[in-house]
């Protein structure tokens, strides 16, 4: 009888682990234009956070002059209800980034995921180590990612770590 417990109690910890596992590569990212995600449950806090970042001007400057329609667009991997301290405020400031330097947002692909593990349309050349992910793209190819970027400069120096808008500038002069 001990060893029936045993048995059922390793069971039921292998089915409770496994489904809280963040290795969720069964599930498709979701592509979604700016307004479908304005309206989605789990983003109602991304129009309010655009709407109070401010970006640095001159940079958003060097950004437009920077810009080439051409060959750059980018790619956005976000989460709904990301929560993570100062992490979920890159994707609403790279959104405002946008719009203060006069790029359309149709530039811009947008997917949500629940997890950095989800399938997307780019596995085979972007690998996403977490959410959100800010990629710029040359032509087909990422050249950039603005996200990991922004958080190795926390890391290494949090007291004056890379704005978004930063970032995104570096990534347009690749």
């Amino acid at each position: 009888m001990k060893n029936i417990f045993k048995a059922v109690f390793a069971v039921l910890f292998a089915v409770v682990f496994i489904s809280c596992s963040d290795e969720n590569t069964n599930i498709n990212a979701e592509k979604m234009t700016f307004e479908e995600l304005e309206k989605t449950p789990g983003y109602t806090w991304f129009s309010f956070e655009i709407d109070k970042y401010e970006p640095e001007n001159n940079v958003v400057l060097d950004i437009k002059e920077k810009f080439d329609p051409s060959k750059h667009r980018f790619i956005l991997f976000v989460k709904p209800s990301c929560s993570c301290p100062g992490k979920h405020l890159q994707s609403p400031g790279f959104v405002k980034t946008l719009e203060n330097a006069g790029i359309p947002i149709e530039k811009c692909e947008i997917f949500s995921m629940s997890s950095a593990t989800n399938l997307h349309p780019y596995m085979d050349i972007i690998k996403i180590n977490e959410l959100p992910a800010i990629i710029v793209m040359n032509g087909d190819m990422p050249v950039y990612s603005v996200s990991d970027t922004v958080n190795k400069s926390v890391v290494y120096n949090p007291n004056a770590s890379l704005k978004v808008e930063q970032a995104l500038l570096l990534g347009l002069e690749k």
